[in-house]
Order: C-alpha cells, then sequence, then structure tokens
C-alpha cells in the first residue's frame, strides 16, 4: 500500500465527507490508500465494511491517538489530518509526491487553514518559526525551521523520530515539537500547497478540552522543554511513548 492517511477521530458525523473528499487530495486508486481513524466512536454505516478504511478503538488524548493510527497504518507513506474539514480539491497529496524530496528524510509540509480564509498562510514566510509569537521567543527553536502541522513522509522515518510525543495531548504544540525535532534531525522539508481546510471551532463545548489542554499542560510544556539547551539536540524519541498517556482523556470522557 502507498499511502495511510490517519486522524485522530471526534466527528463521526465528519468521516464520510472527509472520505469522500480523499480523491480531490490524489488520484491514487482506492487499493493504493487507505483511512485509518482512531476513535471510541463507531464507523458510521456508509463507511462500514469499506475495504479501504480502518477503526481502532481508542479514548486517549488526540497525541495518543495520532500514535496509534501511525502504529496501525500500513503505507509506505502517511498523511495525518483532522476530522473537522475536507480534502481540497486541488490534487495537494498528488503535487506533494512530485516534489518530495527523493531521500529517506524528505517530506512536503502541507498548508491548512482554520476557520475563514486568510492570505497571510499563503505565504511562505508564515510557515516559519520566526512568524509565530510564541515559537520566535524561545531561544532553542530556530527561527527557520518550518513549521510541520500535516505533512507527506515515509511512514519508516515517522516511526524512528518515535512519532508525537504524547506528554503534549494534543496537536497544536505536539506539532511544532515535532517539527523542530524532524528538523534537528535533517530532515529535509519543502513546503506544499493546503491539503485540508478545517473549521473553527474555538470557544465550543467541543473545542473546549482543547483549549485547556494547550493552557494548562501544552504550552507550559513546550517552554520548559525549549528554554533550555539540552533541547538544541532534541530529535528522537521512543514512539512507545504513547502508552505512558493515559487510557482515557479525561478533559474529554469520564472512565
Amino acid at each position: 500500500m502507498k499511502l495511510s492517511i490517519f486522524l485522530a477521530g471526534i466527528r463521526p458525523q465528519n468521516w464520510l465527507a472527509l472520505y469522500q473528499s480523499i480523491p480531490s487530495a490524489t488520484s491514487l486508486s482506492k487499493e493504493e490508500y487507505e483511512l485509518v481513524i482512531v476513535s471510541p466512536y463507531d464507523l458510521p454505516p456508509e463507511l462500514q465494511d469499506i475495504g479501504n478504511v480502518r477503526l481502532v478503538k481508542d479514548k486517549g488524548c488526540p497525541t495518543r491517538c495520532y500514535q496509534l493510527s501511525l502504529l496501525h497504518s500500513k503505507g509506505e507513506y502517511v498523511v495525518w489530518t483532522a476530522d473537522d474539514g475536507v480534502f481540497s480539491p486541488t490534487l495537494a497529496i498528488d503535487k506533494a509526491f512530485a516534489t518530495i524530496p527523493k531521500n529517506h528524510k524528505g517530506m512536503v509540509a502541507f498548508r491548512y487553514q482554520e476557520g475563514e480564509f486568510s492570505p497571510k498562510v499563503e505565504t511562505a514566510e508564515w510557515w516559519h518559526m520566526r512568524s509565530h509569537k510564541m515559537l520566535n521567543k524561545l531561544p532553542y527553536v530556530p527561527g527557520h525551521y518550518l513549521l510541520i502541522m500535516s505533512a507527506l513522509m515515509k511512514r519508516s522515518y515517522l516511526v524512528e523520530m518515535g512519532g508525537w510525543d504524547c506528554r503534549f495531548e494534543q496537536p497544536g504544540l505536539a506539532g511544532p515539537d515535532l517539527s523542530v525535532r524532524l528538523q534537528n534531525d535533517g530532515a529535509e522539508v519543502v513546503l506544499g500547497e493546503r491539503c485540508i481546510d478545517v473549521s473553527h471551532e474555538r470557544g465550543t463545548l467541543l473545542h473546549k478540552p482543547i483549549e485547556d489542554a494547550h493552557f494548562q499542560n501544552d504550552r507550559p510544556l513546550f517552554q520548559k522543554i525549549y528554554k533550555r539547551k539540552p533541547s538544541q539536540h532534541r530529535s528522537r524519541i521512543d514512539f512507545d511513548n504513547w502508552k505512558q498517556a493515559p487510557a482515557v482523556w479525561a478533559r474529554r470522557f469520564k472512565g
């Protein structure tokens, strides 16, 4: 199998539309890609018994679910995304395959939008660490590094890097941490185009656990790591770190 697309799933009502939009991003046949969803919820009836859709049950935090998605994926390459949007109709994954550096550490970082369109995210400069108010204040976050919130890359390399640090509960800062670690390791990153358009949910009850995790856990942890000199060499971590994350994400689920 050439490609695994995976996500942490909390919006099963959106999964059918997301799956149906995959041909907007790639011309690969259904035999060449899969959609892997890690979620406590069941597949909607329309996605049951579809050969290239798989569900893994888990109630952990989003980063733990991403890690499990990666663990259970089978593709040579991976793309990760969120379940609150659909793929843009621009064949962005096909274009990424055409431009990805031809080495084990090569990858294409996708731009993305949350909520209303903003032209600033279409510029290359916006996707560098130095363009972000919190990231550019930390001494061991190199400003010239690209921000990698979603990408096309070799599955084997992401596993070697240890995937996401599941001490971060959600991808808002787990993504920048992964970005730094990959580029500290010598990853060759090129900037792609928008691959998926996601909704703007700040302030909603569904988004509140994400916001709480950001301010109460993830932001203090990120600042603690990248204010210290040892983080200038931070790269590969233990892939099995997801086992240390609680099996039930208490901010969203009870027991």
